[in-house]
């Protein structure tokens, strides 16, 4: 096992990659033979996939306009890291990626920030200067197997390993106490470490707020709140149960055969574009517009998907679906399901156009629940288009809703709950009493 040992990196792609690339979008094929007037879907995504129009639009902004060196350049104008982490799995050490802001405030908290698919460090370039003038230290790593961090060969590599190689990160740092922020795969990831670590990981803030109700009680809980829900939240769960049904696809593909997709994806600049332009449409707030309606730039975007060309990690990428949800025979379960009560105070942003959005109430069974934030603005990039809004909202939970320090002295313990709910022993008492009463009379 290699000692741990961070040493600067600086983001530079060879040219001939990037010849490769420009040759490729000058050779590229787009499928003519679409279907007229396809329109949208009700959510206002595309009806058939990307929109042919809108990506031979991308297509020739980035054969003959994008700049890459520029992206670069701002890209390394933040600090960025390489390090070597154990990997238990395959029993050696990986190469992992990550941006650590330090904050110049004599009290900065410490914040694992983390991205999900198909999103990278990219989606935080906005934020992380925002939140460094707020008094956070910022560690943004680059999830195992996507960008510039090195994806682990063998099976296993699930949500669960996540949370443990990237809260190693933060303890091989130096920081024995700090908070976590996460959306989409960053929000499964921060949740869990949460859960796992709260000694440690003593503060959470999510913007995919996705957990389950810890025992029967809970869940009990739940389901008597749902006819005393808001109609934003009867809204909300009807698009969540929307976006499960019609949405989901592309997870049963990548969560079944990851690498069939990955050799197409891996080899066509243009197939990796429509196949992350899809999502950033239908994820952001863009409502049935393109997706630079949602706030975004067509550059931002481009930037985003050149994180995956350039290092090659689409694939690799893909396996978290395989690994955590659950879809193919050789699941040992569904890991990107948290599922268990996180003891540790919790901030939840609550986007309106984010893809799963639990209600209030429900959410308060699966968490510490301290601050719930209604987002008019913004989708599931909420970094990434609301940069803004998330600093603001990060910065109030962790810095006024809060007391930090207090958070570090009275961390609770593992598998900690939500403390003593005496209406939780009235009920299962009665059901213990009337099923006595009942088995009486039958005998």
């Amino acid at each position: 096992m290699a000692v741990f040992a961070p040493c600067q990196f600086k983001i530079r792609v060879e040219d001939s990659v990037l010849d490769d690339l420009k040759y490729r979008l000058q050779h590229a094929r787009v499928d003519k033979k679409n279907i007229e007037n396809a329109g949208h879907d009700p959510s206002g995504s595309w009806a058939y996939g990307t929109d042919r129009g809108v990506l031979e639009q991308y297509l020739n902004h980035w054969r003959d306009r994008f700049d890459w060196r520029k992206q670069e350049d701002a890209l390394n104008k933040l600090p960025h890291f390489m390090a070597k982490l154990h990997c238990p799995i395959s029993r050696r050490d990986l190469d992992i990626h990550f941006i650590h802001a330090t904050s110049s405030a004599p009290d900065a908290i410490p914040l694992l920030l983390v991205h999900g698919w198909p999103g990278s460090v990219v989606e935080f370039l906005k934020v992380i200067p925002l939140l460094n003038a707020a008094g956070f230290t910022v560690v943004a790593p680059s999830i195992p197997g996507y960008g510039w961090s090195e994806a682990p060969t063998t099976p296993g590599a699930n949500v669960w390993y996540m949370a443990d190689r990237l809260h190693t990160l933060m303890q091989e740092l130096g920081y024995a106490q700090y908070a976590a922020q996460g959306g989409d795969w960053g929000g499964a990831i921060t949740t869990r470490i949460a859960r796992q670590y709260p000694k440690q990981c003593v503060a959470l803030h999510v913007n995919f707020c996705f957990n389950l109700p810890f025992d029967w009680y809970s869940a009990l809980k739940a389901v008597i709140g749902l006819p005393f829900m808001s109609r934003a939240e009867w809204a909300a769960l009807k698009s969540t149960l929307y976006f499960l049904k019609y949405e989901t696809a592309y997870q049963r593909i990548q969560g079944t055969k990851p690498q069939s997709l990955a050799y197409g994806l891996n080899d066509s600049p243009l197939g990796l574009l429509a196949w992350h332009l899809e999502k950033f449409q239908s994820w952001s707030d863009c409502g049935s517009s393109p997706p630079e309606a949602s706030g975004l730039t067509i550059d931002e975007i481009l930037t985003n998907v050149m994180v995956y060309w350039v290092t090659q990690s689409i694939g690799t990428s893909c396996r978290l679906y395989y690994e955590s949800i659950g879809h193919h025979p050789r699941a040992a379960g569904p890991t990107a399901l948290p599922g268990g009560y996180v003891p540790v105070p919790t901030g939840v942003l609550w986007a309106s156009r984010e893809l799963i959005k639990l209600p209030r109430h429900v959410a308060a069974e699966c968490f510490n629940l301290k601050q719930w934030s209604v987002q008019e603005k913004g989708g599931h990039f909420f970094a990434f288009e609301q940069p803004e809004a998330m600093a603001a909202d990060v910065t109030k939970f962790f810095k006024r809703t809060i007391d930090f320090e207090e958070c570090k002295r009275r961390a609770p313990s593992k598998g900690q709950g939500p403390g003593l709910q005496p209406l939780r022993y009235l009920i299962l008492s009665s059901i213990i009493c009337g099923t006595a009463l009942a088995a009486g009379k039958l005998w």
